[in-house]
């Protein structure tokens, strides 16, 4: 899955990555790489969340 971010170093110079199509995924991180590590933790937290209220929502 390709997602496109938006990387931001912010002023108090920590970097925020958002998913730009899921504006709702965003993280902060001390560098750019732990940023960018963390946005993927969290679209998969959000990816699996999502299918389970689409699952969900079909059995009821």
């Amino acid at each position: 899955m390709q997602v496109e971010v938006e990387l931001i170093q912010e002023d108090t110079g920590i970097f925020r990555a958002i998913a730009v199509a899921y504006p709702a995924v965003s993280v902060t991180g001390r560098t750019e790489k732990e940023a960018l590590g963390l946005l993927m933790e969290a679209m998969e937290k959000y990816m699996r969340a999502e299918a389970r209220k689409s699952a969900a929502g079909r059995r009821g």
